[in-house]
C-alpha cells in the first residue's frame, strides 16, 4: 500500500470520528444573546485594613500621680509671766504667754516694751523702748542695766511701774541657767537705788530685791502696810559728783568752876 493510499485512510477515520461526536463542523462564529446569570457582573475587590495596636512594653509599672505631702512643723513653745500696766489705773496686771523655746534676752525685753492685745483688758506698758540696755544673770541674780537718757525722760511715776515690771517678771522668769531669784538695777553700769512698794522706800543702791518687794502694785493684791520713812521715793540716777572736804571744827576749852570755900563758923 502506498503511503498516499494510508494518509487518505487517516484523514477518513478522523473526519467519521468527528461525525460520530455530534460536533457540527462549522467555521462560522455562533453569538448567545442570553449571558448565564453572574457572568455579566463584573466582579469587585473588597479590601480589608486591619489596625494592629503595638503591645504594651513590658517592663516598669505605671508611676503613681504625685502626691501632695503635708509638712508638720513642732515649735516648743515655754510659758512666761509677763506683767503689764492696767489701762491708766496704774497697778499691774500678770499675762500669761507662751513663747518659743529658747527665750532670749532679747524676745523677753521685746515683750516687756509691747504691750499684747486682744487680752479684753486695755493694757500698756511704763517699760519704754530701749530703756532695758540689757541683763546678766549670775546664780539666781539678775542685774538690769537700764538707758540713762530714756530713763531721765521719764517721770517718777512711770519709773516705779517700768521698774516693777521687769522686777516682777525677771523673778519669775526660768533661764536655761536656772531661775532669778532677786534683781538689781544699774544705770550704764553704775548701781543705783529704786522704789520699793513693800518699804515705801527706796533700797540701797544696788541692793537684790526679790519678787514679794514689788508684789503690793499688781491688781488684786492684798494691801501692803508701809512705814513712813524720810528718804525719796523716786529712782535715783547717778550723776557724776566732786567731793568737797568737810570743814573741821575745833572745840573751845571748857570752864571749870570751882565752889568757894565756906566761912568759919
Amino acid at each position: 500500500m502506498t503511503p498516499t493510499i494510508r494518509h487518505t485512510r487517516g484523514l477518513l477515520a478522523v473526519a467519521g470520528l468527528l461525525v460520530g461526536c455530534g460536533l457540527p463542523i462549522d467555521e462560522r462564529v455562533q453569538t448567545f444573546d442570553e449571558v448565564p446569570f453572574d457572568l455579566a457582573t463584573p466582579t469587585t475587590t473588597s479590601t480589608t485594613t486591619t489596625t494592629t495596636e503595638p503591645p504594651t512594653p513590658v517592663g516598669e509599672p505605671d508611676e503613681p500621680p504625685p502626691v501632695e505631702q503635708t509638712t508638720t512643723t513642732i515649735v516648743r513653745t515655754t510659758v512666761v509671766e509677763l506683767f503689764y500696766v492696767l489701762g491708766a489705773r496704774g497697778d499691774l496686771q500678770q499675762i500669761t504667754s507662751s513663747l518659743p523655746t529658747p527665750v532670749s534676752d532679747a524676745v523677753l525685753i521685746d515683750q516687756l516694751e509691747n504691750a499684747p492685745s486682744g487680752t479684753g483688758t486695755p493694757l500698756r506698758t511704763a517699760v519704754a523702748r530701749n530703756l532695758i540696755n540689757g541683763y546678766t544673770v549670775d546664780r539666781g541674780l539678775a542685774v538690769v542695766d537700764l538707758n540713762r537718757g530714756v530713763l531721765s525722760r521719764t517721770n517718777s511715776s512711770e519709773q516705779r511701774r517700768a521698774i516693777a515690771q521687769i522686777a516682777l517678771t525677771l523673778t519669775l522668769f526660768t533661764t536655761p541657767d536656772g531661775g532669778i531669784g532677786q534683781v538689781s538695777f544699774t544705770v550704764e553700769g553704775e548701781a543705783i537705788s529704786v522704789f520699793v512698794p513693800a518699804r515705801g522706800a527706796n533700797s540701797a543702791p544696788g541692793e537684790p530685791l526679790a519678787h514679794s518687794d514689788f508684789t503690793s502694785l499688781v491688781s488684786g493684791a492684798p494691801p501692803t502696810t508701809t512705814t513712813p520713812s524720810t528718804s525719796t521715793t523716786s529712782t535715783t540716777i547717778p550723776t557724776s559728783s566732786t567731793t568737797v572736804p568737810s570743814s573741821t571744827t575745833t572745840p573751845s576749852p571748857s570752864t571749870t568752876t570751882t565752889p568757894e570755900d565756906s566761912p568759919e563758923q
